[in-house]
């Protein structure tokens, strides 16, 4: 009985992944259902962000949904920047919503810092997709090296992808746009807080400006509004730490002034974020708010000095509005 079953058992797998591959490489010709007709037919979310969405204006950025964690995906002019990598529970996910939105090759691929939730699938994606430039932290003088970064930076050297270590007030080109970084603390200025070593970053393209700031917490907000302040405004922010109340006050909400605000967190995560107070902080500066775990994979689409937001989860609020 054990043996029928376990041959059933090897059926089936085989049956699900020819049809996977039949749904994957000849979808949408003939009767072969898409992807995207199967989940709608079911009822599945499909957090995968559209190539001709991501495409279709001046510059985009994405928010992929990644559960608990961060990644981001800024295109210009057909080149791409990776900032940050999931969890490593999410990197499958991320693989297939990188390749949905028409990547084939990464200009840079950039580590805020070395969290699990923000580097969990870096390694794969090396692996995946040819990259040009892996942008660091300050690494130097860090003792607690985790074996996530330990992954990421043995995948960087196996598959020849340049590694920087960012300095505040570095400057990398992305088609006709720029990623500076506007603060990038040392180990020695994170001290016990990891999240306070992630690298500041701020992507301009004409007049659409954009603002991460991984999971730096209070103490790098204020510092950046010390040393930039009207500098750090911006169309468009990631809430730091995943809209933690230790991040997002009320003054570095205002100094950065979005008009749109995107949280990158899991449906129902133990943290509670994003923070009630945080949310309230955006409403109160006249922000739209969104979040990877009620809209799904949120695309910014900048055109023409107007932003539009699309949104992958059927019960996204506001999905596919101008801002």
């Amino acid at each position: 009985m054990r043996k029928i079953v376990s041959i059933l058992t090897a059926v089936a797998a085989g049956c699900i992944a020819l049809a996977a591959f039949v749904i994957e490489y000849y979808g949408g010709q003939g009767a072969v259902p898409t992807w995207d007709t199967l989940y709608d037919q079911f009822g599945i979310e499909n957090s995968i962000p559209d190539s001709e969405t991501v495409s279709s204006g001046d510059t985009s950025v994405s928010f992929l949904n990644v559960g608990q964690g961060d990644s981001v995906l800024i295109c210009q002019d057909g080149e791409f920047c990776l900032i940050d990598a999931g969890t490593p529970d999410s990197q499958e996910q991320l693989l297939r919503s990188l390749e949905g939105a028409g990547v084939e090759r990464l200009t840079y691929v950039v580590m805020t810092h070395p969290h699990a939730d923000h580097a969990g699938g870096m390694a794969a994606v090396l692996e995946a997709f040819p990259t040009d430039t892996l942008i660091l932290p300050q690494l130097d003088g860090l003792e607690d090296r985790s074996s996530t970064l330990e992954r990421t930076l043995d995948a960087a050297e196996e598959y020849g992808v340049e590694m920087i270590q960012a300095s505040t007030g570095d400057s990398y080109t992305l088609g006709g746009g720029q990623l500076d970084v506007l603060l990038a603390p040392t180990p020695e200025e994170a001290g016990d807080n990891l999240n306070n070593l992630s690298l500041c970053l701020r992507f301009t393209a004409g007049k659409f400006t954009f603002v991460d700031t991984g999971d730096a917490e209070e103490e790098i907000e204020e510092q950046l509004i010390q040393q930039y302040w009207s500098g750090l405004r911006a169309d468009l922010l990631k809430a730091g730490h995943h809209g933690s109340n230790t991040s997002n006050t009320q003054e570095f909400l205002e100094a950065v002034s979005p008009e749109i605000v995107v949280a990158s967190c899991g449906l129902d995560n133990d943290y509670g974020h994003p923070h009630e107070e945080v949310v309230e902080r955006v409403e109160d500066i006249g922000a739209a708010f969104y979040r990877t775990d009620l809209d799904g994979t949120v695309t910014v689409v900048s055109h023409d000095g107007t932003m539009q937001v699309d949104c992958t989860a059927r019960y996204a609020q506001d999905a596919d509005q101008a801002a």
